[in-house]
């Protein structure tokens, strides 16, 4: 059985969660490349809070997600998760790292500030962090090389729980949300490097139009 193949079977585990979010999981698992212990963590965090929120997986750009994971830390697999269970992706802007060290995400509708926050509960974090799997991230074995008896059933465990044994829960809110910049539609020619850019990202140097590199600007 093939990686792919391996992935498919572990994610029909997460038919238990309702139609669906065993493909939804299967394309996580194949984004995110290894099983670990909290990108699971992460996928059922972002699945409560749309359930409280009674909205469906976002295919536009109508919510955000404030994943409180950060970075130089274990477990900050935890915002694929959120990412892949939310559809509040990176690449459409609607999630943003708050790098709190902590394993909570908080759910924003854009267009009426309704908002909840969901965060692991600290035992499973403190169960996560005791186990096998991260002792040997620990020595700096790489997830892949990992022995899988270490992190397979608790996977499993993770996508099959109920959610009031993995998570906690906040009532609903309203969350004061400064709305983003308009997106540009328009691209412009680096009259430097001759590459396209977007035209909100154009700087001008020495009566040229350039992009950010050429312009030496730093971001």
């Amino acid at each position: 059985m093939n990686r792919f193949e391996f992935f498919k079977e572990i994610a029909k585990n997460a038919k238990v969660l309702g139609e669906e979010w065993d493909k939804i999981l299967e394309a996580a698992l194949i984004m995110h490349g290894h099983l670990c212990g909290a990108m699971p963590l992460g996928f059922r965090t972002g699945r409560l809070a749309l359930r409280v929120l009674d909205v469906e997986r976002e295919p536009n750009m109508d919510m955000m997600a404030f994943v409180e994971t950060g970075i130089y830390h274990a477990a900050a697999c935890f915002a694929d998760g959120v990412q892949f269970s939310t559809g509040c992706t990176y690449g459409k802007d609607l999630i943003k790292k708050l790098d709190y060290g902590k394993w909570a995400v908080t759910i924003v509708i854009k267009k009426d500030g309704r908002a909840v926050r969901v965060s692991v509960k600290p035992g499973i974090i403190q169960a996560v962090f005791k186990g096998k799997f991260l002792a040997e991230r620990k020595k700096g074995v790489p997830p892949t090389e990992v022995p899988q008896e270490y992190i397979l059933q608790p996977f499993i465990n993770t996508i099959t729980r109920p959610d009031e044994e993995l998570l906690d829960v906040s009532e609903i809110f309203t969350y004061e949300f400064k709305p983003t910049p308009k997106p540009s539609f328009e691209v412009l020619t680096c009259e430097i490097c001759g590459e396209m850019v977007a035209e909100n990202k154009m700087r001008v140097k020495e009566g040229k139009k350039v992009c950010l590199p050429c312009s030496g600007y730093e971001v």
